[in-house]
Formats: C-alpha cells, sequence, structure tokens
C-alpha cells in the first residue's frame, strides 16, 4: 500500500506513524535503544494519536483508522515510561469505538458458518462437539470427561503462515504460529479477513485487561466488544477451508478466542445487577460445561501451538472457573457435583502449570541480552500478565491456607516480572508490583514461611 502512490495519498496519516511507534518502542528496552529510544517512539505515538484524532473530527473513520488505534492500544497496554490506568482504557474504548461505528465484529453475518451468541447466555459453539460434552458431563460427571473428545487431532499446523508461506521463517519469524492467508483469495476477501483479526485481535487486549483489573478488584470498563452476542466472525484462519475435515472453530487460535468470549460472557452476567438468580443458575452450569468442552478440545490436539501464546486460553479457563465457584457458587446446581472440590483440584493443576511456566521462562532468561530467541525480550506487554497472576494464586491462597503451592508460585514468578521490569522501566508498573511485594510478604508470614522474594533481585544488563 505505501509503495503505491495513489493509495498512499488515500491511507490514513495516523497508520504509519502508529506502526513506527509500536516497532521503536518494541526495540526500546534497556537492552536495546534504550531511553532515547523510547523517548522517540513516545513522540511517534503522540504525532500518530494527533492524526487520529484529526480523523475521528474530520469524520475520515474506514478499516485503516481502526488499526492505527489497535497499534496505539497495543502501545498502552504495555509497561512504559507514561503508562497510567487512565491512558490503557481510554486506548482501548477509542478502539472499541471505532469498531462498533464501523459494524466490523459483523462483517460476517450474511454467512451461515459464521458462530452467533445470545446476549445473558454462554457463547458456545453450537455443534456435535457442544451436544457431546453436555451428555457426557451430565451422565458421567466432570472428572471422567476430561481425556475424551470425538475429534482427535488438528488442522492447526496446515492452516498456518509458516506452513502455507515459506518464506515466512525469513520475514515474519515470530508469526510462524499464527493463521495464514490464502494466496488465491481476492482483495475484498483479504479486506474481510483483515477485518475479523483486526476484532479478534482487540478482543486478546481487551481480555488481558480485563483478567488483570479483575486479578486486582477493579472493575473492567464497560465496552462494546466485551458482549459475545456482538460477534458474528468466522474466526482467524476459519476462511481457510481445510482438507482433512477438521473444523475451523476447533483450531488453537479459534479455541483461544472462544475461551475469551467465555470468560467476557462471565464479566458482563457478574457486573449486570439486572440478572435474575434464574438466569444465573443456568448460567452457572452452562458455563462450567462450556470450560470442560473447551479443555477437552485443548487436549485434542496433536499440533504445539499453544506454546506460542504461553497457554493463555487455558489460563482464562481457570479465570472461568475461578469465577463460577466464587461467585456463582450459590447458584450452580447440584448437578455439577461438589463444585467447591472440584475447582481446589483445578486449582492445584493450574497452580502447578504456572510453576512449570515460571521455571521455563526464568530458564531462558540469564542475564538481559538482545538474544532474540528469549521469549519476552520484545514482549513488555506480558509484564502485567505475570503481576494479574501472582494477584491470582495470593487470591487462592487467601481462600484457602492448605494450597501453599500458590505461594511457591508467586515466588517464581516475580523473576520474570523482574526482568521485564529492569527491560522496560515503567513508574507505575514498578509502583503496582510493590504493592503486589508487600502483600505477598504479608502471606509468607501469615503462613509462617520464610520471606521467598523479599526484594527485586539485581539484574545485570548485558549489551
Amino acid at each position: 500500500m505505501y509503495f503505491d502512490p495513489d493509495r498512499r495519498t488515500r491511507m490514513q496519516p495516523s497508520l504509519l506513524p502508529a506502526a513506527l511507534a509500536i516497532a521503536t518502542f518494541f526495540q526500546s528496552s534497556e537492552a536495546g535503544f534504550g531511553k532515547q529510544g523510547r523517548r522517540k517512539a513516545m513522540r511517534l505515538r503522540d504525532v500518530a494519536q494527533g492524526a487520529l484524532e484529526a480523523s475521528l473530527n474530520a469524520r475520515w473513520i474506514d478499516e485503516e483508522l481502526a488499526q492505527a488505534a489497535w497499534l496505539l492500544a497495543l502501545f498502552e497496554v504495555c509497561a512504559h515510561p507514561d503508562y497510567t490506568s487512565e491512558r490503557c482504557s481510554s486506548a482501548l474504548v477509542l478502539v472499541d469505538t471505532i469498531i462498533r461505528t464501523l459494524g466490523l465484529t459483523f462483517v460476517d453475518m450474511e454467512d451461515p458458518a459464521s458462530a452467533r451468541y445470545s446476549p445473558r447466555s454462554v457463547p458456545s459453539v453450537r455443534s456435535a462437539s457442544r451436544s457431546w460434552a453436555t451428555n457426557s458431563l451430565l451422565d458421567a460427571g466432570v472428572e471422567n470427561m476430561q481425556s475424551s473428545y470425538p475429534w482427535q487431532g488438528c488442522s492447526c499446523t496446515s492452516r498456518s503462515l509458516g506452513q502455507l508461506w515459506p518464506a515466512a521463517s525469513e520475514y515474519t519469524p515470530l508469526w510462524l504460529s499464527s493463521p495464514g492467508w490464502d494466496s488465491t483469495w481476492s482483495e475484498a476477501e483479504i479486506r474481510k479477513e483483515t477485518c475479523r483479526r483486526l476484532c479478534w485481535s482487540t478482543l486478546v487486549l481487551v481480555a488481558g485487561h480485563t483478567s488483570y483489573n479483575t486479578s486486582v478488584n477493579r472493575t473492567p470498563s464497560e465496552l462494546f466488544i466485551l458482549e459475545p452476542a456482538n460477534f458474528t466472525l468466522l474466526f482467524p484462519g476459519e476462511a481457510l477451508r481445510s482438507s482433512n475435515g477438521h473444523s475451523g472453530k476447533d483450531t488453537i487460535w479459534s479455541l483461544n478466542y472462544r475461551t475469551m468470549l467465555l470468560w467476557h460472557s462471565c464479566l458482563r452476567m457478574i457486573y449486570n445487577p439486572s440478572v435474575s438468580e434464574v438466569e444465573l443458575t443456568r448460567f452457572g452450569l452452562d458455563a462450567w460445561l462450556e470450560a470442560d468442552v473447551l479443555e477437552a478440545a485443548f487436549n485434542s490436539h496433536g499440533c504445539d501451538l499453544e506454546r506460542a501464546s504461553l497457554f493463555q486460553g487455558r489460563e482464562y479457563l481457570f479465570n472461568v472457573r475461578m469465577i463460577v465457584t466464587h461467585e456463582f457458587q450459590h447458584y450452580v446446581p447440584i448437578a455439577t457435583g461438589d463444585v467447591t472440590r472440584l475447582f481446589h483440584k483445578k486449582a492445584e493443576v493450574w497452580l502447578t502449570h504456572q510453576g512449570v511456566l515460571a521455571e521455563r521462562v526464568v530458564q531462558s532468561l540469564g542475564s538481559v541480552t538482545g538474544n532474540a530467541s528469549q521469549p519476552l525480550l520484545h514482549r513488555p506487554f506480558f509484564v502485567f500478565w505475570f503481576m494479574g497472576q501472582i494477584s491470582r494464586a495470593l487470591a487462592l491462597w487467601e481462600r484457602d491456607n492448605s494450597l501453599t503451592l500458590a505461594l511457591d508460585v508467586c515466588a517464581a514468578l516475580f523473576r520474570p516480572i523482574d526482568y521485564l521490569s529492569a527491560l522496560w522501566p515503567s513508574l507505575e508498573q514498578r509502583r503496582r508490583l510493590q504493592e503486589i511485594r508487600e502483600r505477598f510478604a504479608a502471606a509468607c508470614e501469615n503462613a509462617g514461611r520464610q520471606l521467598l522474594s523479599p526484594s527485586p533481585p539485581e539484574v545485570i544488563i548485558s549489551y
């Protein structure tokens, strides 16, 4: 587009500086361009913001403006020198508003293959898998259905960018595990798929934001994209027809987005004062059922693409189970059995997974260097995710002091947080981290345990 003189003149003025801002920022850790790079990124970000607001005032609103707004929202959810909750929320509201204005979440309204969801209901994909799962749970119980799923294997690898575009390993090595693009698509089909991916990518940003906010007891913002009923979209890569019969709704990417829709549907119910007890009763059971459906679907995969997103889909499943257990406990009927006992087992599994994940991340760190193979080096947006995980683990321990594994997990998670904090200085992020440290220290004292992480360790920066 940029190299076409005619199309360049019609390009949104905010798109290029927004892309340059995020690209510059991601290269400006303390192991990269450093403070000067971050200052340059902030200046580019301000230029992009000014151009975006000018387009809004001129009512020049299109998909490119939404893309620029998304890039600026990605910038604001990262730990940077000027980070504040207000800036972050404002950026998300802006991209959400543009998407709503353009109706981008409804681009597949005429396609019968697109999933549709109802307000105040669990956003499940109505298919044979859903019917199987519901019957299995009611007949056999939750604990006995986890290892089975009507289909095994997947089509993820054949749909991936690395498989469909061999040159991706050279030009976009960090995107090999993302959904691919069909080289035969027309410009209209490419534009449609771009709109889909923009909406789902916005869902990722918003889900991370709501996950962190709820972990520290903050009420999520009221956003259009929080309501699953506002989505009538094919999932990313679903338009790529598979020859092996696997549904595009069961790929790793689709499952990740389905868990986020489920998570947001739970939040919508919890924070809606007009919801009746009857609705909460039905919803609590359905949400637990759907979480088991999705977990079984994840377990059926033979690919290894979950690692690319640090298993975040399963993180949202745990969020769902946590909120069902703690917020819907009085409404979930006896059909689910002892929900508290089941959740305790799920909590132990989740904590064990967090410990393993933290250990794997720590093993890849060492000193902070410019090694591109280090998984967190160019991901400043993960720092708040890890902080949210510590807050959630502490909440588990505060509710059940027998879960002492939670304190070990907290100690392990401080390592990647300290690493990211050293790479990406942010006063607001460090202030919040200190609050978490104090809360963790109090938990260790109450548990009669030696303080496992009394202060941030010194991190050696090598270039």
